[in-house]
């Protein structure tokens, strides 16, 4: 085999070798994304084990909420605008989803438990609309349950006047727990409306 021959069988080799490594990074990536698409799409957030009171002194797991959509809020009762315009706002959801309002749970979990009771709670949820479901646990409870579904939450203040800074916004989920979306008071009533409608009629 003179040189050229040699020299041309090199560039074969290597031009072979490339292809391979190349696909083979290429199929790497795919199946990097291919499993990361399954884990986000897998992940139930809202599903997660925990135990809450609810207003009229009753345990609550994930298990009662799952199998019917949910519309969850974070907040507290003491809240000066954005607890109870998101309240309204969701009591506004239920009238206006008229007999479909069965297919939905409302949550309103608060974030102050040092001072809002399931009495306070049951008085207060009242006001707005008595089939939203008040959710209060200790400190512990309700960290693991925030951490587990991304909300953050901080005391601000001191003495009785002190204040709780929490993420705002209307979180929905599936019926099977999976993270669903977002409502905002910014929004029209009618975008809302059509999201939850989108969310319950699965």
């Amino acid at each position: 085999m003179n040189s050229t021959s040699r020299s041309a069988l090199r560039i074969v080799r290597w031009t072979a070798w490339t292809l391979v490594a190349v696909l083979a990074v290429v199929l790497a990536i795919a199946w990097y994304g291919r499993g990361a698409q399954q884990t986000v799409a897998e992940a139930k957030p809202y599903a997660t084990p925990f135990q809450l009171t609810d207003q009229n002194g009753r345990m609550v797991t994930e298990q009662d909420l799952l199998g019917k959509p949910s519309a969850w809020f974070f907040g507290f009762t003491h809240c000066p605008d954005v607890c109870p315009t998101a309240l309204a706002e969701m009591a506004q959801v239920l009238n206006e989803l008229g007999p479909d309002s069965d297919k939905l749970n409302v949550v309103f979990v608060s974030v102050d438990p040092a001072r809002d009771t399931p009495a306070i709670l049951k008085d207060y949820v009242a006001y707005f609309d008595e089939r939203i479901l008040a959710l209060t646990g200790t400190d512990q409870q309700l960290r693991d349950l925030t951490k587990a579904r991304y909300v953050f939450y901080k005391k601000a203040g001191y003495g009785e006047s002190y204040e709780m800074e929490h993420t705002a916004g209307v979180q929905l989920a599936t019926a099977d727990g999976r993270f669903f979306g977002t409502l905002d008071s910014h929004e029209p009533a009618d975008v809302r409306l059509q999201k939850v409608r989108r969310l319950i009629d699965g």
